[in-house]
């Protein structure tokens, strides 16, 4: 059982996490604790909300923890793990939740032979459903990578992959809850544009997205066979489904994503010079 969890980075992504963690009860509170650089606001807010301990002194943070999940900005990682290193131990399982940064520039930077798993979770893992990807460095053993999978079911799914696939997670899963929200924000306006109220809009977007992603994972059929299913020739799906492709909207995806995983990639060159 793990006594000490400590995040070191307190955005966004690590509160979706923290929250996760609590609520599956992976941890116990008391045995969080969450630092920061500067942001004293910010962990009175975390400390008040989740009754974590917080601290901006990082040596109280690392001492002891056998789990340290990296959540900065990339930019900081080699003034961050040089602040750190004298902190760190060989046994203490990093994780790192930045993108672009390779396992063998933290390892570097920190000067020991540190086992590194990088994850690129989503923010879904606030609730249970975030889609991971997690890649072990080279100092990673057996059981520390189970630890690391184990710790993300329970936030969601994980798939384990080489790290030269992290970058396509990251496009993928990573921002892909990005997506769907953009989705659901033109179907509402849509909505709203043909003189639905804008609430009676929201909520059913919702519940159609809600309804159709709960049949596409618990129906065992493809994505494609239950679009056909529904999209039946001369229909109003059809005719829906016709003015996407004439807008040629599922390239435009498949672009996005792909632009997505090369931001990332870009991301990673200040590290792998």
């Amino acid at each position: 059982m793990v006594e000490k969890i400590a995040f070191i980075g307190s955005g966004e992504l690590a509160e979706s996490l923290l929250k996760g963690f609590l609520n599956k009860k992976f941890v116990a509170a008391d045995q969080v604790w969450m630092n920061n650089h500067s942001n004293k606001d910010r962990l009175a807010v975390l400390e008040h909300a989740f009754h974590v301990h917080t601290t901006q002194n990082k040596e109280l943070a690392l001492k002891n923890a056998e789990i340290i999940i990296f959540a900065f900005r990339p930019a900081d990682t080699k003034s961050a793990v040089e602040e750190m290193k004298s902190y760190l131990r060989p046994e203490q399982l990093v994780i790192s939740l930045m993108v672009g940064v390779p396992t063998a520039f933290i390892q570097s930077a920190s000067g020991i032979d540190l086992p590194i798993v990088r994850a690129m979770p989503n923010t879904s893992a606030s609730i249970g459903l975030s889609a991971t990807g997690i890649a072990a460095g080279s100092f990673v053993t057996d059981a520390q990578l189970k630890l690391a999978k184990q710790l993300f079911e329970t936030v969601g799914t994980v798939t384990v992959v080489k790290e030269s696939q992290i970058d396509v997670i990251a496009g993928l899963a990573g921002s892909g809850p990005a997506y769907l929200y953009y989705l659901a924000q033109a179907m509402q306006e849509a909505g709203a544009r043909e003189g639905v109220p804008e609430a009676s809009s929201a909520q059913l977007v919702m519940q159609t997205l809600l309804g159709a992603s709960h049949l596409l994972n618990q129906s065992g059929k493809s994505a494609s066979d239950l679009l056909k299913a529904v999209a039946t020739p001369g229909g109003t799906t059809q005719a829906g489904i016709d003015t996407l492709d004439k807008q040629a909207v599922r390239q435009a995806v498949i672009d996005c994503i792909h632009q997505a995983i090369v931001r990332a990639k870009e991301m990673s060159t200040p590290f792998t010079k």
